[in-house]
């Protein structure tokens, strides 16, 4: 069962650092058409010298080094997984090493994220008197991107650092359980629930690019509420079960999470990425409904489709638990004869 775990967590890191490694290509490939587009540096040029500075950095930094720096990081996660499978336990030390390399380049990745922040509060604070993609209303900026990469630049490094600490400095296993469930938990909360909220509260907004797909009337038709519910509820609720699950084994060495629950919730969680993907796609994609959410759900835009990769690993926990649960049965009936 051990063994099935680990191949399924390896899994799920290869999608992680496979679609970390495509979107630093494509922040590249993105920087570059934004400092070859002469038309973006004319409408710039005509604005404040402080403006074209922030523009670019938060382009360029969050686009482009802190996507290289993240695939990087997936590459030194993938690394640890796979060397652990080959050699076991006589490998954790090196382990260790590698996914401390992984959580400091995971936290460089959100520190990257400041001009971005710093460039939408801005954009908001001069009432979107400067170029941002053909004028942008500064209210979706500030929803969209100013509060949640707020929320990420000052949270997760700490948390991740903090973890960090926690795998180089040989602590005892229950004090990485315990700052690993902390992080996971604070990770869904502030990358995926909040983030995911405050993009529903910028569809809220008047957008004429958005041909009318904003406000109540895009809210309440019955899928996009379904969308709306499950975006406010299933990563609150992925992170306070799994808390739950996984926080007593940081108290009680000898306590023995429940594999079947945290399936359960793994699956749930990747489940949903499938199925905002599944949305995106069947209702006509972004060229159909050019509106924030979409923006925000579609891989063109979301750099978190990795997490799909959650329904597998979930899938795997199940079938061990299942498996676990049928051999204690097994043996509690011979004990018992």
């Amino acid at each position: 069962m051990k063994k099935l775990i680990i191949w399924s967590i390896l899994a799920c890191v290869a999608v992680f650092f496979g679609l970390a490694l495509y979107w630093a290509v494509q922040g590249i490939i993105g920087s570059i058409s934004y400092l070859s587009n002469s038309y973006v540096y004319q409408k710039l040029s005509a604005g404040p010298s402080w403006w074209l500075v922030l523009y670019y950095s938060g382009e360029g930094v969050a686009g482009t080094v802190g996507l290289v720096i993240r695939a990087i990081g997936g590459f030194f996660a993938f690394y640890a997984v796979a060397l652990y499978l080959r050699k076991g336990e006589q490998s954790l030390p090196q382990v260790r090493a590698k996914i401390g390399a992984a959580l400091l380049l995971e936290g460089i990745y959100f520190l990257s994220l400041i001009p971005s922040t710093i460039t939408a509060f801005a954009y908001y604070f001069t009432n979107g008197n400067v170029f941002y993609f053909d004028h942008t209303p500064p209210l979706i900026l500030l929803y969209v991107a100013a509060f949640p990469t707020l929320a990420m630049v000052t949270i997760m490094p700490t948390m991740l650092f903090k973890l960090r600490s926690k795998v180089v400095g040989n602590f005892p296993t229950h004090e990485i359980v315990k700052w690993s469930s902390l992080t996971a938990f604070v990770y869904i909360l502030v990358v995926f629930w909040f983030s995911y909220s405050m993009s529903w509260l910028g569809n809220m907004v008047p957008f004429d690019r958005s041909r009318g797909q904003y406000g109540w009337s895009f809210l309440l038709e019955p899928v996009n509420f379904s969308c709306f519910i499950l975006a406010v509820t299933v990563p609150l609720l992925t992170a306070i079960f799994a808390l739950k699950l996984t926080m007593p084994a940081s108290k009680n060495t000898s306590f023995k999470p429940n594999v079947r629950g945290i399936g359960v919730v793994l699956f749930a969680f990747g489940a949903y990425f499938i199925f905002n993907l599944l949305h995106f796609y069947l209702t006509g994609g972004y060229a159909t409904h050019p509106n924030v959410w979409y923006e925000m759900i579609g891989p063109p835009h979301n750099v978190n489709l990795w997490s799909l990769a959650f329904t597998f690993i979930g899938l795997m926990l199940l079938i061990a638990g299942s498996t676990k649960d049928k051999e204690n049965f097994q043996q509690n009936k011979l004990a018992s004869v």
